[in-house]
């Protein structure tokens, strides 16, 4: 998900729990057609409890995460989120012996840095009343942490359960957080409701659908071949293309756009990008 309105999500004019239940209900589908006509096999019951709770973890850290792009700018949002690779990559010096170099460290401090600048609203206040930075910004912590733990859980198995097994295994976790959160008569409604509208359905489920479950192909693919803190890093150079993309968006299309920038607002986001973007680059450099 990229470029997402302050009040319906994604831009598709569809309200959160429906949104949701789409991201988990394809992501489930896709598992379920490949677990049913390839199941795996010789595979130890807590392999597989595993790869299903890399849906689980993501699922959380995804609601906080739409939840959090509902109240504020996805080009804040984003860059915060992007701290996860610095989770991965104590994690994996913790659990897989990845050592972290000084340059590294460095890499700690200008995401946490950015991180932190991302939560600043330049001319607003706080709900004390106070301008700076916004407590409900720990939400998107938390968040981080989780999805850093689903890769790392990810890691744990890619020796003991196939690429395309694990993505499906990791639908269907996700598919159960969504539902059992959002599975609700109206939401149901809604988003039914949504599909019967072919051209907007259509570009949901191309771009929630099969781009999210390849995406994770390509990336579980990766963390079986390569050091995972250099995959989560690489995973890290988002923030950069969703501000870019907001920026566009809001000159060229700002019916779509949401978000509207000031030259400070501009200055302190791309800063903020820019500084998770450095930390990450640093890391899968070393």
């Amino acid at each position: 998900m990229t470029l997402v309105d302050k009040r319906v999500l994604s831009g598709f004019g569809m309200p959160l729990p429906g949104f949701n239940l789409f991201v988990g209900g394809s992501q489930g589908i896709f598992g379920a057609i490949v677990l049913l006509s390839n199941a795996p096999s010789g595979v130890e019951f807590d392999v597989i409890v595993r790869a299903w709770s890399i849906g689980v973890l993501q699922g959380i850290s995804l609601i906080l995460m739409f939840w959090m792009l509902k109240r504020e700018d996805p080009s804040r949002v984003i860059p915060a989120m992007q701290t996860t690779p610095i989770y991965v990559a104590l994690g994996a010096w913790a659990i897989f012996g990845e050592s972290l170099g000084a340059l590294q460290w460095i890499a700690v401090f200008l995401a946490v840095s950015g991180s932190v600048l991302a939560s600043v609203r330049i001319g607003a206040k706080s709900p004390n009343g106070r301008a700076g930075i916004q407590p409900v910004f720990l939400v998107l912590v938390i968040s981080a942490f989780l999805m850093a733990s689903s890769q790392l859980v990810t890691r744990s198995i890619v020796d003991d359960l196939s690429t395309l097994h694990i993505v499906s295994l990791r639908g269907t976790g996700l598919f159960a957080v969504m539902w059992a959160v959002f599975a609700r008569p109206a939401a149901l409604k809604g988003l039914g409701q949504f599909l019967k509208q072919p051209r907007r359905a259509s570009l949901l489920i191309i771009s929630e659908g099969f781009m999210p479950f390849t995406g994770h192909l390509l990336i579980t693919f990766a963390i079986g071949k390569g050091p995972i803190a250099l995959v989560s890093a690489l995973g890290g150079t988002r923030p950069i293309f969703v501000f870019s993309l907001s920026v566009a968006g809001a000159w060229l299309a700002p019916g779509l756009i949401y978000e509207k920038f000031t030259r400070p607002d501009v200055a302190l986001k791309l800063a903020s990008a820019t500084m998770v973007v450095a930390a990450v680059v640093i890391i899968s450099a070393v």
